[in-house]
């Protein structure tokens, strides 16, 4: 007979202290980080698979011990490295294809790795040079027309 969720049955970890979830949940929340390629494909489905009835999944994802445990491993699962080079993989196969949209994101995401160059402008006037800065600069102007001249 299928049984009530509930929030009965969390114990406390004798070594951290902390409340852990009971295995159903546990069974539950590993089920539904599975996604889309999850078997049995619903969550009646599970539910019956499990012996649990179907309201009780709705009143299991709304504790907020169990929601705040599922959010937690949710970050964990789309931080993954694996998971987000796939996503790029992707989004470059689509950009390489054709689509603007990809393409955008995808140069937007690689921005973040591109080092940035600064362009320093120096505009003071030449009566502000030093006589030394002054000479440099010239120098480095004559320099240039020279390989201009010959290049």
């Amino acid at each position: 007979m299928a049984q009530n969720g509930g929030g009965k049955g969390w114990k406390v970890d004798p070594d951290s202290g902390e409340k852990t979830m009971p295995k159903s949940w546990r069974n539950l929340l590993d089920w539904l980080l599975q996604g889309p390629d999850r078997d049995p494909r619903t969550q009646y489905e599970w539910a019956e698979l499990n012996g649990l009835h179907e309201d009780s999944i709705r009143r299991i994802k709304r504790d907020q011990r169990f929601a705040k445990e599922w959010d937690r491993r949710c970050a964990e699962l789309n931080i993954h490295p694996e998971r987000t080079q796939s996503v790029i993989d992707s989004l470059h196969a689509q950009a390489v294809g054709g689509s603007v949209q990809a393409a955008s994101l995808y140069l937007q995401y690689v921005e973040k790795f591109t080092p940035k160059r600064r362009l320093v402008v120096d505009d003071r006037d030449a009566s502000g040079l030093s006589d030394v800065e002054l000479a440099d600069e010239l120098e480095a102007q004559v320099r240039h027309l020279r390989v201009v001249e010959n290049g």
